[in-house]
């Protein structure tokens, strides 16, 4: 792992800092570009909420995850790194791989520790945004042909959101389709094996995203004077060397994503099995909070869950009531709605001290997410 500089301040990497921005609205946007947006998220959260859908609708949907991610992935790599770039990094492997000249010879070595310093950027992203432990394979140090297509990770935030990443960085860097397989090769270790083919699973367009201007907001967050990232941002712990994000409150594992990658997952399961998935996912993620949450937590939830909404990035609630019969939340530049709809569920319900609610929400024109919960 090449050294990952961190604030002298607040101890936050210093690219957290320098990429992205909290606003007082509930957004977390990146620095160059404030109409894209990224989350705070607990990581432990993304399998198990796979796993809670599958059991619920009872079909398995990892091909579809994998996919959707896959085309997600791609299709950033492809907007960030000119065609030039992509097709550059492959220069010689696309040559008689037979004796060359020593100035081809040299020109080969000269692009293996290129692309080697490309991958090791790549992954010191990933420790930074809670990923895992991403290292080299062997196949780097032997020389192998296109040694970026095995990598190995240990504690994945994500398994197949992980491998769905993998996928789409090499399509988008080696210009073709190709399919991935993966095994366990140790405790929460995993290998990836990436080779050219087609996609078991096809899927029709991307997610048409609804675009809403985001609203101002008034959140006022105490900053770090170095980094100008919110103060309560340096409450997470970064192990780098683990490459993990953990909420030094809740002891939760953490990561930066952004939430079109599981809003496109949602979209894709959707048209693949139908008007069912909308409430598995509310379902799962109801489950899975219970399975977490105490009820003091869910009693003092109040004031917690709007100040951890907007610092995590997830939009910004401008109305919040509950007492014994019902509760209504409004949340201003929302995403994940359907987690966020579970999440404010089993909140109520542990609170409350019942099994069972109902939930009634809607999303209006202007993107404002209104939950209602009721005995």
């Amino acid at each position: 792992m090449a050294n990952i500089e961190r604030c002298d301040g607040c101890g936050v990497p210093m690219q957290i800092g320098r990429d992205f921005r909290w606003h007082g609205n509930g957004v977390i946007a990146l620095a160059n570009s404030s109409a894209n947006r990224m989350v705070l998220f607990e990581s432990d959260l993304i399998d198990n909420l796979f796993k809670g859908i599958e059991e619920l609708i009872g079909k398995p949907i990892e091909p579809i995850v994998i996919e959707s991610r896959r085309r997600e992935t791609r299709y950033f790599i492809e907007r960030s790194f000119p065609f030039e770039v992509r097709n550059y990094l492959l220069y010689l492997d696309r040559e008689d791989q037979g004796a060359g000249s020593l100035f081809k010879e040299a020109m080969r070595e000269s692009m293996s520790r290129m692309r080697e310093d490309l991958n090791v950027r790549m992954t010191n992203v990933g420790r930074i945004f809670g990923y895992g432990d991403l290292t080299l394979s062997e196949k780097w140090e032997e020389r192998k042909e296109y040694p970026w297509r095995t990598q190995i990770i240990r504690n994945p935030y994500s398994v197949p959101l992980w491998v769905a990443d993998i996928l789409g960085a090499v399509e988008a860097f080696e210009g073709g389709d190709m399919q991935a397989g993966y095994e366990k090769i140790g405790d929460k270790t995993y290998k990836v094996e990436i080779s050219p083919g087609s996609h078991p699973v096809e899927l029709e367009g991307k997610l048409k995203r609804r675009r809403h201007s985001f609203k101002p907001g008034f959140i006022d967050y105490e900053r770090c004077p170095e980094c100008e990232v919110p103060l309560d941002v340096s409450r997470y712990s970064w192990d780098l060397e683990e490459g993990a994000i953990t909420d030094s409150d809740s002891k939760r594992r953490m990561a930066l994503l952004g939430p079109l990658a599981l809003e496109a997952v949602f979209h894709d399961l959707e048209t693949m099995h139908g008007e069912s998935i909308p409430q598995a996912v509310v379902e799962a993620q109801r489950r899975y909070v219970r399975s977490r949450a105490s009820e003091e937590e869910a009693r003092r939830s109040g004031p917690d869950f709007q100040s951890l909404t907007a610092l995590r990035g997830l939009g910004n609630i401008t109305e919040y009531e509950v007492d014994e019969k019902h509760s209504h939340v409004t949340i201003e530049n929302s995403c994940l709605h359907f987690l966020m709809i579970g999440t404010t569920q089993a909140l109520y319900e542990l609170g409350m001290g019942i099994d069972k609610s109902n939930y009634e929400w809607n999303q209006a024109e202007d993107g404002d997410l209104t939950i209602t919960i009721r005995k």
